[in-house]
């Protein structure tokens, strides 16, 4: 599987400034975040990119990615009907070939040498299958993020095999469906906001999209 596209969604309410903000690098040089995730997302190897914004932001996300502005494609989501919406608003650019999706208000730090982005990429092309990355995460936070259920993937250091998918899910349901062996008491695998994902998932999306129409809610994990 050849991942060359990325999708960046800044269209969120929670979202919309926090790319835009001025950092300092772990390299000490001053950079806006969206900056900082393009250079994420170059250094897994990626060609394409696409921003997802509110209408009317295109202008200010050109400016926050300074020298990296032309190498983006910018699409707006009209209305806020959710993060798995915001995805599919970008389903032209994606067209049917796999894409890596970040957003926009996460900053990604590695263990090790290579990139977030660049591990996640490699993994989903020898899995040739959409791969998400997760990081164990306390109950505590569990309000705030996509948890899964699953497995280790035997003689695969690091490679979980989901077998289930919660949305902010409360500790109870968290204790009840989400154990993962391994793991320290109280403690769950949960989404950090990156994945590989499939033209099978776009579609999946589209129909979700389609069915909830101006309802709107549609999420990426259920």
């Amino acid at each position: 599987m050849d991942i060359t596209r990325a999708i960046i969604t800044a269209a969120g309410k929670s979202q919309r400034t926090l790319p835009l903000q001025t950092l300092v690098d772990r390299d000490g040089q001053t950079k806006t975040a969206l900056a900082i995730i393009i250079e994420e997302v170059l250094a897994a190897g990626i060609e394409e990119l696409c921003v997802v914004v509110c209408p009317g932001d295109e202008k200010a996300y050109r400016a926050a990615a300074g020298e990296h502005a032309k190498r983006l494609e910018f699409v707006e989501q009209k209305q806020p009907l959710g993060y798995g919406h915001a995805v599919s608003c970008a389903a032209k650019f994606a067209g049917k070939k796999p894409f890596l999706l970040l957003v926009g208000d996460h900053l990604y730090v590695s263990g090790e040498a290579r990139r977030c982005a660049q591990q996640l990429v490699e993994f989903a092309a020898k899995e040739n299958c959409a791969v998400s990355a997760v990081q164990a995460t306390h109950e505590s936070k569990l309000p705030y993020y996509g948890a899964i259920g699953g497995r280790l993937v035997a003689a695969r250091k690091g490679l979980y095999e989901i077998t289930e998918v919660a949305e902010k899910p409360t500790p109870t349901v968290a204790e009840q469906r989400l154990i993962v062996p391994g793991l320290r008491a109280g403690h769950y695998l949960c989404f950090f906001g990156m994945h590989v994902l499939t033209p099978t998932v776009m579609a999946l999306l589209a129909e979700e999209v389609a069915a909830a129409g101006t309802r709107g809610g549609v999420h990426l994990s259920a």
